[in-house]
């Protein structure tokens, strides 16, 4: 399935307070996302309000005492956790722009420690990437960089793909993503991308596995590309 909202499944807001993700490119691209979005932000916070309430109110060894319903009605009434913005604490650490492009704090660090060089190469017509990490299942963790009005081509994937907009905005049919917002990709969905029409677009993105084509000269082209 395709997450057509601009915020992720609960899921991955859970994992990221748990501090339970799979890899440390799924928490830069997480992190990012909630400094960036405050619809996000203010789930990462229920979340967290949630798991300490449990923490506090769960009987050891037993079950727990409370329906779904009870327990959002403690959370209303909770006022006295506070949580502050995440991320904050470490948000002038690192001050970091690329090419025009504010950083979140958690990209920028991730950026600054990093050992590999980063560099743009060529994707395409009006496009750029630059790798910035490779996991041994063909998970990437990389930039695109787009210029106003480019369309990427009609295509699937082979496996996940979450892209976080940095800079600028692009379109999934009547859907627009713009700074803060991720999309989350899955095998069973084919789409056409076009960027928006107010400027360059610059993405994080993270991928499991290539890009399905259906054009065969596009095929044939991801051998120079990685993608």
């Amino acid at each position: 399935m395709t997450q057509r909202g601009h915020v992720l499944d609960d899921a991955w807001y859970l994992g990221y307070a748990a501090g339970s993700l799979a890899s440390e490119a799924e928490t830069v691209l997480v992190q990012s996302h909630v400094e960036l979005n405050a619809d996000a932000q203010d789930r990462v916070a229920g979340l967290d309000r949630i798991g300490g309430l449990l923490l506090d109110r769960m009987p050891v060894g037993e079950a727990l005492p409370f329906s779904a319903d009870e327990l959002l009605d403690m959370l209303d009434q909770d006022d006295g956790r506070d949580l502050g913005d995440p991320g904050s604490a470490e948000a002038t650490a690192v001050p970091a722009a690329l090419d025009g492009v504010d950083l979140p704090p958690a990209l920028a660090r991730y950026l600054a420690g990093s050992s590999a060089r980063m560099k743009w190469e060529f994707l395409g017509p009006g496009l750029r990437k630059s790798i910035l990490w490779r996991g041994k299942d063909g998970t990437r963790l990389w930039l695109l960089k787009a210029q106003p009005g480019v369309s990427i081509p009609h295509h699937g994937h082979s496996g996940s793909e979450l892209t976080l907009v940095l800079k600028g905005s692009f379109w999934d049919g009547d859907q627009e993503y713009r700074r803060g917002d991720v999309e989350e990709a899955h095998e069973d969905i084919a789409h056409d991308i076009r960027i928006g029409m107010d400027g360059e677009c610059v993405c994080l993105a993270l991928t499991r596995g290539k890009l399905r084509f259906g054009n065969p000269l596009l095929t044939a082209f991801q051998t120079f590309t990685g993608l």
